[in-house]
C-alpha cells in the first residue's frame, strides 16, 4: 500500500505523522510525507521519503486573501504532481493549515482520506476536511462529540517511542541530569519553542521558595535559554535548578522519568507524552492558541483528575509554589493523578492507526473471490 502523509508546521502535527509513517514502513508499506518548507519539518531531519513545498503565503503573519488563494492553488497543483508520481492510494493527515491544499490535491484523485485530530477541540482544517474523510481518528473523546460521525474512532495520539522509557529507573534518569536522587523534582516544559511566561514563572518561583525545598529541571526552549541561564547564574540559583535549552527525544524520555511532576502548556503532543509517562500535571494553557484549543485540552484532562490548571493571567510564584508543595506533600493525590493520566493515554496509538489505514487500503483494493 502506498500512503501519502501530510501535517506539519509545528511538532504537534509533524511528530505523530512521522511516527505513523515509520510504523507503516515497518509493516512493508511505502510512504511519502508532504509538508511545508517553512515549518518545523524544514528544520529537522526527516526519516522518511518526503517533499517540502513552499507555503509561506498561508502563514497568519503574511496571509492576505490574494496570497491565500494563490498559494492554495499553486500548492495543490504541486502536491497533485507528487501524489500522482508516487501513486498514493490512501492519505493520512494530522491537520494544520498546511494539510489543506495537499488533501485537496489528493481528493482530486478520488482516493480515501483519513484524518487524525490531536486536540479536544478540532481545528478549522480538520473540521473542513472531515466532511470528505472516510475515517477520523481522535485523541480526545471530546473531539468525537464535535465531529458527531460514526466514522470517528479513538486511537490516541502517536508519540515518538524514545519519549516513553518505562524500563529506565528514575534514579538512573536523575543521575543523567546531575539531579539529586531523593529530592522532589519539578520538570518545566514550554514546548519545542519554549514559553516565556512559564520561564519567568519558574525563575520567580525558584527565587520565592528556599532552594532546599525542590529541585528543578527546566526546558527553556533554545530562544530563551541564554537569558534564563544568565539570570539564574546572576541570582545564584545553581545547585537545585538545572536549565536546559532543548532535549532530543530520548533525553526528553529520561526527563519524564526523572520528574515527580510536570509544569507545562496544553499542546496535545506534550499532554499525551506527560500522560503516557504517568506524570501529575500543572498546566498553564497558552491563552493565544488557535481557537483556545489548549484550554480545551487542559480542561479535558483536569476533568479526568489527571491535571490541575492555572490560567496564565493568574500564574504567580505564590500560586505555583503552593500547588507544587501540595503535590509534594500528598503522595496519594499524585498517585491518583498518575492513574488518571495513564488511564487516558493509549500507548499503542500508532499501531491502531496503521491497522485502520490497512483496513481503508483493503477497501480501496477489495479482494476478488475466486
Amino acid at each position: 500500500m502506498r500512503v501519502a502523509i501530510a501535517g506539519g508546521i509545528t511538532g504537534g502535527h509533524l511528530f505523530p505523522a512521522l511516527v505513523v509513517a515509520q510504523a507503516l514502513q515497518a509493516r512493508g508499506h511505502e510512504v511519502l510525507y508532504l509538508g511545508a518548507k517553512h515549518g518545523i519539518e524544514g528544520r529537522v531531519p526527516l526519516p522518511v521519503p518526503h517533499a517540502l513545498l513552499e507555503m509561506s503565503g498561508l502563514r497568519s503573519t503574511q496571509r492576505t486573501l490574494w496570497s491565500l488563494l494563490q498559494t492554495i492553488w499553486r500548492v495543490r497543483g504541486e502536491a497533485h504532481r507528487h501524489l500522482q508520481a508516487f501513486g498514493a492510494e490512501v492519505m493520512f493527515t494530522t491537520g494544520g493549515y498546511a494539510s489543506v491544499p495537499i488533501a485537496l490535491a489528493f481528493l482530486r484523485l478520488s482516493k480515501r482520506l483519513v484524518l487524525l485530530e490531536p486536540d479536544a477541540l478540532p481545528g478549522k482544517a480538520n473540521r473542513w476536511l472531515a466532511r470528505r474523510a472516510v475515517r477520523i481518528c481522535v485523541n480526545f473523546e471530546e473531539a468525537a462529540q464535535v465531529f458527531g460521525r460514526a466514522t470517528t474512532m479513538r486511537t490516541g495520539l502517536p508519540v515518538r517511542p524514545e519519549v516513553y522509557l518505562p524500563d529506565v529507573e528514575p534514579t538512573t534518569a536523575r543521575d543523567h541530569f546531575g539531579l539529586k536522587r531523593d529530592k522532589f523534582c519539578v520538570l518545566v516544559v514550554g514546548g519545542s519553542q519554549g514559553a516565556q511566561a512559564l520561564n519567568e514563572a519558574a525563575l520567580n518561583t525558584v527565587q520565592y521558595l528556599p532552594l532546599s525545598e525542590l529541585q528543578w529541571l527546566h526546558i527553556t526552549g533554545e530562544a530563551h535559554f541564554e537569558l534564563v541561564r544568565s539570570t539564574a547564574e546572576r541570582l545564584g540559583l545553581n545547585g537545585n535548578y538545572h536549565p536546559r535549552a532543548f532535549l532530543p527525544a530520548r533525553e526528553m524520555g529520561l526527563a519524564y522519568r526523572a520528574a515527580d511532576v510536570v509544569v507545562g502548556r496544553g499542546g496535545a503532543g506534550s499532554l499525551t507524552e506527560f500522560a503516557l509517562n504517568g506524570l501529575p500535571m500543572i498546566l498553564v494553557p497558552y491563552p493565544h492558541a488557535a481557537g483556545g484549543h489548549q484550554r480545551y485540552n487542559c480542561t479535558a484532562l483536569a476533568a479526568r483528575g489527571a491535571a490541575e490548571v492555572i490560567d496564565q493571567a493568574a500564574l504567580s510564584p505564590q500560586r505555583l509554589a503552593e500547588r507544587l508543595l501540595e503535590l509534594r506533600d500528598c503522595p496519594q493525590r499524585r498517585a491518583q493523578m498518575q492513574a488518571a493520566a495513564r488511564a487516558w493515554a493509549i500507548p499503542n496509538a500508532a499501531e491502531r492507526i496503521v491497522q485502520l489505514l490497512e483496513e481503508v487500503g483493503a477497501c480501496t483494493h477489495p479482494q476478488v473471490s475466486a
